[in-house]
């Protein structure tokens, strides 16, 4: 799933729990869960690695995605959800953090730290366990976030 996505379900999460550990926590759950669902990029990452999609455009779009993200942030810290701060950012790095130690294997390859191996393997393992046999085209996976964003909008607000 896209990194706003992420944030939309860490901001969901945020309503639903007082604690900043277990909003971290449950932030992280959700990406996995997420992640799991077929989203249309199982063969992205592949592409990338296999150097049939350029950096510049894997870059373009994280930096897109990245944006996109952030600005979410911003307007929910803008607004009186009952969550606070602190709860409200812990959900939400939680949230996306798995993604982001992805971009950190990938700057720091070919030789990142085993912790970051460690992380890498699991993240696929969750995120490919459907997609290698039930993937959707990027066009219906991309329209798949977009239904799974609203979704979360509408029960946010």
């Amino acid at each position: 799933m896209n990194l706003l996505v992420h944030a939309a379900a860490g901001t969901l999460v945020a309503q639903y729990t007082g604690n900043p550990f277990l909003a971290f926590l449950y932030g992280v759950i959700s990406h996995i869960i997420l992640d799991m669902v077929p989203h249309g990029d199982s063969k992205l990452y592949q592409k990338y690695k296999n150097k049939e999609l350029s950096i510049k455009k894997a870059a373009a779009k994280t930096i897109l995605d990245s944006i996109s993200a952030i600005i979410l942030t911003v307007v929910v810290f803008n607004l009186p959800l009952p969550s606070s701060n602190l709860v409200m950012s812990m959900a939400i790095i939680g949230s996306v953090i798995p993604d982001i130690l992805i971009g950190f294997f990938e700057l720091m390859s070919p030789n990142p730290p085993k912790f970051l191996k460690v992380v890498h393997k699991w993240h696929f393992h969750f995120h490919d366990m459907i997609a290698k046999k039930y993937d959707l085209s990027i066009k219906h996976g991309l329209l798949l976030q977009v239904l799974v964003f609203l979704l979360l909008m509408k029960r946010i607000f």
